[in-house]
């Protein structure tokens, strides 16, 4: 009797081992979902892109680029993005990280954000201090909802949130809570 019980279990075991491997999966793979990988990087990365009249528009520098396969986006580090006016000063724009959109027209400049112009006939530098903004390229457009610090020369303005215009005429413009200090000589 032990040796029937043994020898039910024996082939018991074996058709449930010839049933599992015989039998089709009815289970279909899940297909995986791209991962966020690098397909390429470069390390001083610097591009010129120019108006149709063949003038310099704009330069992106970074000391270091990723682009990403999966979405077609790219990852910069200390980006310094310079928008090139004719007779007029450059507006220069740098940032601790960056991120492009898979168009190019989007840059989001992550962390400090530092934006110059230099001084030139009767207007003296202007320098913007900031976080976290957001240009669109193709517009010389750029806004944040962070706070904003505005400084030519001794006068100074403060608030939260900016949207600026850096074509000619530079039209910038704080949203909220705005504080400023003019010196009239």
């Amino acid at each position: 009797m032990k040796h029937l019980g043994l020898i039910s279990l024996v082939i018991l075991a074996a058709t449930t081992w010839w049933l599992a491997f015989t039998q089709e999966n009815d289970i279909a793979p899940t297909p995986s979902k791209p991962q966020h990988k690098i397909d390429y990087f470069l390390r001083e990365f610097n591009i010129l892109s120019m108006t149709i009249a063949g003038q310099p528009k704009q330069r992106l520098k970074a000391s270091q680029m990723q682009h990403f396969i999966d979405d077609d986006s790219t990852e910069i580090i200390a980006p310094q993005l310079t928008m090139f006016s004719a007779q007029k000063p450059d507006i220069d724009i740098q940032s601790e990280t960056g991120y492009i959109s898979s168009d190019g027209n989007l840059i989001l400049l992550n962390g400090k954000v530092n934006i110059k112009r230099q001084a030139f006939n009767k207007v003296e530098q202007i320098t913007i201090d900031t976080h976290n903004l957001r240009v669109q390229v193709d517009n010389d457009y750029a806004e944040t909802a962070e706070f904003v610090t505005i400084k030519s020369g001794i006068n100074s303005i403060q608030g939260t949130g900016l949207r600026a215009h850096f074509r000619e005429p530079i039209n910038i413009k704080i949203l909220n809570n705005v504080k400023g200090y003019h010196d009239i000589k």
